[in-house]
């Protein structure tokens, strides 16, 4: 048997960072079973669904590197064929007609909030012979009397009484299905054999397993993942920052970053904490989810997201430079040395454009406050002579141009660093860098000329 999952995101919002996970586990899962990985956008709530999230579920998709197999599936479209089911149930006295208004249902719902019970509908309904001619819903019919067992592949065995669910609706009253029936029947219809997903869906599910087995279909293997939490131990909501990968992503993180720290959260391999992508599909086991809830840590990830960055290659950081800074061409060379310097003192994409600005920008370089400050400190007598020797020196070379500032501070009875100070703020605005020698090397003589008479 092919194992086929699924991630089924309604496009009412972006992406989330919690969507990502669960889209991540159904990939892994069905890429180390040699299955298959499907995508459905399940868009039946007209008045919230927007192509704009769906183009953004897509989009972020492909960016984590998510790929799904065959065409995606838009849950609207199977919309006649799911209330079709509806009355098929409704024929078989599976279900029935419910003409209960909303006030009715309102007013016994606040009769529940101030007898502080769990609201259920009575099944008023339920037994009626007579079919009246006025609105009515479709229900299903539970059945009474005993359990729905679902053996979870993350939580093991549980039982719950199916007199402790109410006899949900299947299809509205403007004859379209609700989520509860449009699940099941797509994941029939679409041959899904495991389902993971939040153990928020755990109730769901004791529904959707009394409607398989009314439809006398095969229910797939369900397998709840905990929820992530804050720091502070509450679930995440929108309130808790910006979650959303289309964030992360304009945030410059690594594709592969998120996807490692996303495995992470609620799974483990012993103490191992990078993966490659081929090692996540060929590790990633069920077993190693945990069964309490996950805390989302941006530090934890910031610290993932600096290895992946450690590890980008040359040609990758050369790619980014160019794409940012809008570049057509940049000497190669100069970009690779650039690179190379810049890598291994930032922690980010981010810091790293950041700190490489001053190398690419053609325009006259902001001085900082202390940059500007350490060049009024130096007396003029000096900063003259900078100039001259650096005008004069025979090969441009970073070891000869440090020797060449050793000189001028040993003849001004300095130390190498209040000659190279200056330089730095006139060179680069600020008053930290990597190696000014290196830099001056790199920026070429002409550039760096230009930019001391500038700033002195």
């Amino acid at each position: 048997m092919t194992i086929i999952t699924r991630f089924a995101p309604s496009p009412t919002g972006f992406l989330h960072i919690g969507g990502a996970r669960t889209a991540l586990y159904n990939y892994l899962y069905a890429k180390r079973n040699n299955g298959l990985f499907k995508l459905r956008i399940e868009d039946t709530d007209k008045q919230r669904s927007k192509e704009q999230y769906t183009i953004d579920i897509i989009n972020n998709m492909k960016w984590l590197g998510l790929n799904w197999d065959e065409d995606i599936v838009f849950q609207s479209k199977n919309m006649l064929y799911h209330s079709k089911l509806a009355e098929q149930l409704l024929q078989e006295n599976k279900a029935y007609r419910c003409y209960c208004t909303k006030d009715e249902i309102e007013q016994a719902r606040e009769i529940a909030i101030k007898k502080k019970v769990s609201y259920k509908y009575s099944g008023k309904c339920r037994n009626l012979e007579k079919r009246l001619e006025k609105p009515f819903v479709i229900r299903i019919k539970i059945p009474l009397n005993q359990n729905t067992i679902l053996n979870d592949e993350i939580l093991g065995k549980i039982v719950l009484d199916n007199k402790e669910l109410d006899d949900f609706i299947i299809l509205r009253s403007d004859r379209t299905p609700t989520y509860m029936l449009s699940v099941v029947a797509d994941d029939n219809l679409m041959k899904i054999t495991n389902v993971i997903r939040g153990d928020d869906h755990l109730t769901n599910t004791f529904k959707q397993l009394i409607l398989y087995d009314l439809f006398s279909w095969k229910a797939p293997k369900f397998s709840h993942i905990p929820l992530i939490h804050s720091k502070e131990g509450s679930k995440l909501s929108k309130r808790y920052g910006d979650l959303s990968v289309k964030q992360y992503k304009s945030n410059n993180y690594l594709p592969d970053a998120i996807n490692n720290y996303l495995l992470r959260l609620g799974w483990g391999h012993g103490d191992k904490e990078f993966f490659t992508r081929n090692e996540s599909i060929n590790l990633f086991n069920l077993k190693g989810v945990g069964k309490s809830p996950a805390k989302y840590d941006e530090h934890k990830l910031e610290h993932v997201n600096a290895y992946y960055f450690k590890n980008l290659s040359l040609k990758e950081l050369s790619d980014i430079t160019i794409k940012h800074f809008k570049l057509d061409s940049l000497n190669k060379s100069f970009l690779e040395k650039l690179c190379l310097l810049f890598q291994e003192r930032s922690e980010s994409i981010n810091e790293f454009l950041s700190g490489i600005e001053y190398m690419i920008s053609v325009k006259k370089i902001p001085l900082s406050e202390n940059a500007s400050q350490i060049i009024k400190n130096t007396k003029k007598q000096i900063l003259d002579s900078i100039i001259h020797e650096l005008e004069n020196i025979n090969n441009w070379d970073a070891l000869l141009i440090e020797t060449l500032l050793k000189n001028i501070a040993k003849k001004q009875s300095l130390k190498l660093f209040n000659i190279a100070s200056p330089v730095r703020a006139a060179i680069t605005g600020k008053s930290h860098s990597p190696s000014i020698f290196k830099i001056l090397e790199l920026l070429g003589r002409e550039n760096c000329i230009k930019r001391l008479k500038k700033a002195f």
